[in-house]
């Protein structure tokens, strides 16, 4: 298996823990989500920027209209997600992103003008019967606005991984050079999240971080929550997720993350025995969509490790 391959598979297992672990921090511990994604996005971020203290640059480079841009999507990507995790679990929450991977060949042949290979056309067609079997199944019938937010936040996430696959910086030879790439699209993310978190908050859409008798940043559970997921799988995901994009590239990316579920009830599985999150619970027709799902992402990676060969 090709090692950039292993290293997707490796990050999908550590993107499917901090999910959990999110899901928990969340929901038992009733943390802000805003609040501690921010936290975690600006620890992420300045642990990488350590790595990359080499690389030559100012704080001008935060900045580029490319930053701000990409902060603005993932900002996007988060808020939708965020609003998905609200009427769905993080097992249906993961099945339905595996969306992505039908977004990126679309994307793929809209912008490479690449078009799957016969091996992988099946494979996609497979993909797209489960999540429809998937949607239609939907437990309870409100999982369907989860299910919308969820597809909204998986088109932000297929733009921002073709961004920082093709752009010049990623591509670079430097690890110094990488590594304060993404360390500043971390952080640019956590000042865009506060800037729009300031403005929905002045607005009403919800509460602002800076209003009269708040706590969004008080409680010490919520940083040191934070800093450790920040460390631990925030700043370390998003760099093995552009070392990734940057070796194999966004489809081949995406393919590897459908596994995602596999890891997430596993992992759900056992800390539910534990006690800290409810075990996954999915009714007969989401198992069917699940199985389907399931068997598009061995038979599309079978597809890929066999063409490495």
């Amino acid at each position: 298996m090709p090692r950039a391959f292993t290293i997707a598979l490796a990050t999908a297992v550590l993107w499917a823990l901090y999910l959990v672990i999110t899901r928990f921090v969340i929901s038992r511990a009733g943390l802000d989500p805003w609040a501690y994604t921010l936290v975690q996005l600006l620890v992420g971020g300045l642990v990488i920027f350590w790595l990359g203290r080499k690389a030559p640059g100012d704080w001008r480079g935060l900045f580029t209209p490319w930053m701000v841009s990409y902060g603005i999507v993932r900002v996007g990507v988060t808020g939708a997600s965020s609003a998905a995790l609200g009427w769905l679990m993080a097992t249906q929450s993961t099945l339905l992103s595996t969306a992505n991977v039908l977004m990126g060949a679309l994307a793929t042949l809209v912008v490479h003008r690449i078009v799957p290979p016969h091996s992988e056309r099946a494979a996609l067609a497979l993909l797209a019967l489960g999540l429809s079997v998937l949607i239609l199944c939907l437990v309870p019938d409100t999982a369907y606005y989860g299910a919308l937010w969820l597809l909204a936040s998986e088109i932000g996430v297929v733009v921002a991984a073709l961004a920082v696959e093709k752009h010049p910086r990623n591509r670079s030879d430097s690890v110094a050079e990488r590594s304060r790439f993404t360390a500043e699209t971390l952080i640019i993310t956590s000042m865009v999240l506060i800037v729009a978190w300031s403005l929905a908050g002045a607005v009403g859409l919800m509460r602002s971080p800076w209003a009269a008798g708040g706590d969004a940043f008080g409680n010490p559970l919520l940083w040191a929550w934070g800093i450790v997921t920040g460390l631990v799988f925030r700043g370390p995901g998003q760099w093995l997720t552009f070392y990734t994009l940057r070796h194999v590239g966004t489809q081949a990316y995406l393919i590897a993350l459908m596994l995602m579920p596999v890891f997430v009830i596993v992992i759900e599985l056992g800390a539910s025995r534990a006690g800290w999150v409810d075990p996954p619970r999915l009714s007969a027709g989401e198992w069917v969509g699940t199985a389907l799902i399931l068997a598009a992402a061995l038979w599309l990676m079978w597809a890929r490790l066999r063409a490495a060969r």
